[in-house]
C-alpha cells in the first residue's frame, strides 16, 4: 500500500534509528525503499543487517537528494509516497493514521505535523520543539486559505506529508533535480496547484534531527539568492492557485523573501568562500535593490528587535552597513 523512499548518504550513526522506527509502525502493508545514493561511509553495511523482506535497497550514482528521491519514485510499487530522510524518525502511527485520513477522504495527499529534536555535539537531544498545524480540511475555489508562516513551513517539508502515487505521475510531478536548499517547496508548491484539497492532521508523527554542524564545513550556495527567488515564485504560483487574498500572500511574500536575504547574507559571511568585500558588498547590493526586493519590502511585518534593524537597513539600501556589521559578527561568533 505505501511505498517508504529512504535515500541513504553519510548517515551511519543514525540510519539504524530510521530504519527501526519504520519496522515499528502499526501499519505494515508498506515496502522500504533504501535508496544508497553513492554514500562513502559505512550506512549500508549497517542497512544490510535487517532482513526484513519488506526493505529493498537499490544503489545509484551520487546525484544527490532529488535525483534520489525521484529514482525512488521509479522504483515504487505502492499506492502511496511516502519520503522519509534518513537522520530522522518517525512515529508507530504515522502510516496507520495517514493512510486511513488518505483513504477516507480520497485525497491526493495528507499533511501532518512534526517535532523538531536539537542535538548536541556529543549527540544527545537537549529539547525538542513541536509543531503542529490545526486540524483543517481546504477545498480550491471554496474555502479561504490563511496562510501564516508556521503554516507555510509545515507546507514546504516533504517528509512530513503522504503522497497518492497516481496523484504525481499523472502531473508529472518530480523533485527538480540539481537543486538543493529549496527542494521541497519547490515540488510541494507545484503540488498545492494540481491537488483541489488540503488536509492537515493537527498531530506531529515526524520528529526531525536539528544537528549542530561547524560553520566552516557548512556548504555555501553561491546561487543562493537566486534559490531564494524561485522559492519566492513557487510560492506566489501556489498562493495565486488558491486565490489566497493579496493582502496575506504579499505579506507571506515579504517575510519568506526579507528571512531569504538574511539567510544570504549569513551564507555570504559565515560559511566558508574565496569572495572578497567587495564581490560580497556588490552582492548585498543586488539584493536590496532587487526589483521583488524593493517590491514587498513594505509588506514586511517586524516581529523582533532584530527584525526591525534588517527593515531599516533592507529598506534604506545600507548594504555597506550590512556587509559591515556581517563582518563584526562573525569576527565574535568565532
Amino acid at each position: 500500500m505505501v511505498s517508504i523512499i529512504l535515500p541513504v548518504y553519510n548517515v551511519e550513526k543514525y540510519i539504524a534509528r530510521s530504519i527501526q522506527s519504520v519496522l515499528n509502525q502499526t501499519y505494515g502493508d508498506f515496502e522500504l525503499l533504501i535508496i544508497d545514493d553513492g554514500t562513502p561511509d559505512k550506512s549500508i553495511e549497517i542497512v544490510e543487517q535487517f532482513t526484513d523482506p519488506r526493505i529493498k535497497i537499490f544503489h545509484k550514482e551520487n546525484g544527490g537528494l532529488s535525483d534520489t528521491r525521484n529514482y525512488g519514485i521509479e522504483k515504487a510499487s505502492g499506492e502511496y509516497i511516502y519520503f522519509m530522510d534518513s537522520d530522522d524518525w518517525i512515529e508507530p502511527d504515522l502510516l496507520k493514521n495517514c493512510i486511513k485520513a488518505i483513504k477516507n477522504d480520497e485525497l491526493d495527499l495528507v499533511i501532518f505535523g512534526y517535532i523538531q529534536d536539537n542535538e548536541t555535539k556529543d549527540g544527545k537531544i537537549v529539547n525538542s520543539t513541536k509543531v503542529v498545524p490545526p486540524k483543517a480540511h481546504y477545498i480550491k475555489n471554496k474555502d479561504r486559505l490563511q496562510l501564516t508562516i508556521k503554516l507555510i513551513g509545515i507546507l514546504g517539508y516533504a517528509w512530513n506529508k503522504i503522497y497518492k502515487k497516481d496523484f504525481l505521475i499523472k502531473n508529472n510531478l518530480k523533485f527538480d533535480k540539481g537543486i538543493s536548499l529549496v527542494e521541497d517547496i519547490l515540488f510541494n508548491s507545484r503540488v498545492y496547484e494540481f491537488t483541489n484539497e488540503l488536509v492537515f492532521l493537527d498531530k506531529a508523527y515526524y520528529h526531525y534531527l536539528n544537528r549542530p554542524v561547524k560553520t566552516l564545513i557548512k556548504r555555501f550556495y553561491p546561487n543562493v539568492f537566486e534559490l531564494k527567488l524561485m522559492k519566492l515564485d513557487a510560492l506566489n504560483r501556489f498562493m495565486d492557485a488558491w486565490k489566497v487574498q493579496n493582502k496575506n500572500k504579499n505579506e507571506i511574500l515579504a517575510i519568506s523573501l526579507i528571512h531569504g536575504i538574511r539567510y544570504c547574507i549569513h551564507n555570504l559571511f559565515v560559511f566558508k568562500n574565496n569572495y572578497g568585500l567587495n564581490t560580497k558588498m556588490n552582492y548585498v547590493k543586488m539584493m536590496v535593490t532587487h526589483p521583488e526586493t524593493i517590491r514587498l519590502i513594505n509588506h514586511y511585518k517586524p516581529e523582533s528587535l532584530t527584525d526591525r534593524g534588517y527593515l531599516f537597513l533592507i529598506r534604506f539600501k545600507m548594504y555597506r552597513t550590512i556587509s559591515l556589521i556581517s563582518l563584526i559578527v562573525k569576527r565574535y561568533a568565532h
